[in-house]
């Protein structure tokens, strides 16, 4: 990408005014659809063609808007795509209108305007999945307003990125420590209080640990009674003097391009279902004390997983929940499930399929490869996840344990598989599978909001028993 003078550009704009001319059809790419993806994050534009095409591009940043103009060899231009490529949606935050025309014998410009300064990204994808070619325009705001996302663009900005990084996992395993020790003070002060009252009891094991037996389907249509819900004040509770607040970083997996799994009856589009759960528990935990939740992704655009992973770090997040739905080709398979990493240990071979396909969303939802550090990279996926992983495994037993009570389990015991978006070395990660949608019955209950409503309470249930809360979401 190049800066270049008004002058150069407006010599390339005077040919938009030129009359359409027709292409032969049997020259070059054809577009099969134009998408637009509008958030606060970015906003994704994606041209799919059934062709490689060649492009280049560049940004006029004196102009009053500042523009971008892409330059596409090979592109077959029609009346139909001119009509496409001009539709934006009137909502978008960062993209004021579209232009399209023939700038030269066989090249076609697009012109996008923007409504403030930007950082725009062009690169294409090769064919993957249900996709053919994509051309992508990613255009990010160039001053954050995602205070999170400020963050990760001051930190990818920063020379000594390496330094950085490590300094960050340091903060990282002492915050683990942390809550490893105040988990340690609750049991032996709870012992404390018992003796110095003299109503010490014998000790009971802890009933969310117990034996995990899989519930009976509901013979409902997938109508979940659920309790009277509590007011947020209700939940409440003060925080103990110099207790710092608990962070938790919620990742509703997929988004935007990437739809995720798509259920077998109604359709149903994974990346729906869990931004749903993942609102529900959002809200719930911000409204008691002493908690504060985040999201990776607030609508319905793609996160690359190393950037989830970024912004949990960013946070700060004591623990990281990444919430998905399960498919499988037989649809019989039912239940949920959770995962903690297994990087390099024996993985089943299910495992290893679930983990390559929700490893395959950056092909699917589409990355820039170019933007990303390879070196950063190597040194996350070579450091010593021994203590992330036993604690994962600890909590994601008690979030299991409280699925246990609202659905059938797909596997009675936490599992482990090599997710790409649970490798942030310094903070405890799980995925929950919550539910099969290739399975009807249970896809049903998915669509539900009373389901969904019961999933987010079980799994926030989990995280604030793993971490001594008293609170109860319901």
């Amino acid at each position: 990408m190049t800066d270049i003078t008004r002058r150069d550009f407006l010599g390339g704009v005077g040919a938009l005014v030129l009359s359409f001319a027709h292409w032969s059809e049997a020259y070059g790419a054809q577009v099969i659809d134009v998408r637009t993806w509008p958030a606060p994050e970015y906003t994704r534009v994606t041209i799919e063609h059934d062709a490689p095409m060649k492009f280049r591009y560049f940004v006029l940043r004196t102009s009053k808007p500042v523009r971008l103009a892409v330059d596409i060899d090979g592109l077959v231009l029609t009346e139909q795509l001119r009509k496409t490529i001009e539709k934006v949606k009137p909502n978008d935050p960062y993209i004021a209108r579209i232009r399209v025309g023939q700038n030269q014998p066989r090249v076609v410009r697009i012109t996008v305007d923007f409504k403030t300064d930007v950082d725009p990204q062009v690169f294409s994808l090769s064919p993957v999945g249900n996709y053919k070619y994509r051309l992508v325009f990613d255009i990010y705001p160039a001053e954050q307003k995602d205070p999170l996302m400020a963050i990760i663009q001051k930190e990818e900005s920063e020379p000594d990125a390496i330094a950085r990084l490590l300094k960050q996992v340091a903060e990282g395993q002492k915050r683990m420590e942390e809550n490893r020790e105040e988990f340690e003070e609750d049991q032996i002060g709870a012992l404390i209080a018992g003796i110095s009252s003299g109503n010490l009891a014998p000790m009971k094991p802890d009933d969310s640990l117990a034996p995990l037996t899989p519930n009976k389907p509901s013979k409902d249509s997938g109508q979940i009674a659920s309790k009277p819900k509590e007011s947020p004040q209700a939940n409440k509770r003060p925080s103990r003097s110099g207790r710092r607040v608990l962070v938790v970083a919620i990742d509703p997996g997929h988004g935007g391009e990437d739809p995720g799994a798509v259920g077998r009856r109604y359709r149903t589009k994974e990346k729906d279902v869990v931004l749903a759960v993942a609102r529900i528990l959002f809200r719930e935990l911000n409204a008691i004390d002493g908690m504060k939740a985040v999201l990776t992704r607030q609508g319905d655009y793609f996160v690359p997983l190393q950037r989830r992973v970024s912004k949990a770090r960013a946070a700060k997040a004591d623990f990281f929940v990444s919430i998905h739905a399960d498919a499988w080709i037989k649809p019989q398979a039912k239940g949920s499930s959770i995962y903690a990493l297994n990087n390099r240990g024996k993985v089943s071979t299910s495992n290893r399929w679930l983990a390559k396909n929700q490893n395959n969303a950056d092909l699917i939802g589409g990355v820039n490869i170019k933007s990303q550090n390879k070196q950063i990279a190597r040194i996350l996926m070579d450091m010593s996840f021994t203590a992330q992983v036993s604690d994962s495994m600890t909590y994601g037993r008690r979030i299991l344990a409280e699925l246990s009570r609202i659905n059938t389990l797909h596997k009675s015991r936490v599992q482990q598989a090599n997710f790409a978006v649970l490798k942030a070395p310094d903070i405890p990660s799980v995925l929950v599978e919550t539910a099969f949608l290739s399975n009807p019955e249970e896809e049903g209950k998915l669509r539900t909001a009373a389901f969904q409503r019961k999933l987010a309470c079980a799994i926030g249930n989990g995280i604030l028993k793993a971490f001594k809360k008293k609170a109860t979401l319901s």
